[in-house]
């Protein structure tokens, strides 16, 4: 995977109180990429956050607006890879379901073909929740859209 241009780069955070494997995919990811890892809370310096939830889980769920489609070079890379590694990444945003909402996704997610989820306003985490689906890591750039501001995945993350 080539470096990207400084002025592109991205800020992800992790601090979570364990390491599994898909976050070593993911970091490893972003050293390649040439984007930062920080492990230090700064909301106006992060531009994604890494939130390991479920471990027996192998659902990774990204978000698509100012995370898929701030680099997509690098998510269809970073998707494939956890592909690879037998995880089951998607999209989860919060977009209404409307067809023209997945338009560019799909065009842009063709080779992955992953699922979509379309969450309508609704926290990502109760949505997917009564689908059965629970989520091993969260890859997302407003952690309040995945289940909220005060619940324990946040505390978990080390997310104030």
């Amino acid at each position: 995977m080539s470096k990207i241009d400084p002025d592109e780069k991205l800020t992800f955070y992790y601090r979570g109180a364990a390491r599994a494997r898909a976050v070593d995919i993911v970091i490893e990811s972003i050293r390649e990429r040439g984007h930062d890892l920080v492990e230090v809370y700064d909301e106006f310096l992060i531009d994604v956050y890494l939130m390991l939830d479920k471990s027996r889980s192998k659902h990774v769920a990204i978000d698509w607006d100012n995370t898929i489609s701030a680099d997509p070079d690098y998510f269809r890379q970073l998707i494939l890879k956890l592909q690879k590694a037998g995880y089951s990444p998607f999209v989860c945003t919060l977009r209404a379901p409307d067809k023209d909402n997945i338009t560019e996704m799909v065009a842009v997610l063709e080779e992955a073909e992953i699922p979509i989820y379309l969450t309508d306003g609704k926290p990502k985490r109760k949505y997917l929740k009564k689908l059965g689906l629970k989520v091993h890591l969260w890859i997302d750039d407003f952690y309040p859209a995945v289940c909220g501001d005060a619940c324990r995945l946040l505390k978990r993350n080390n997310i104030e």
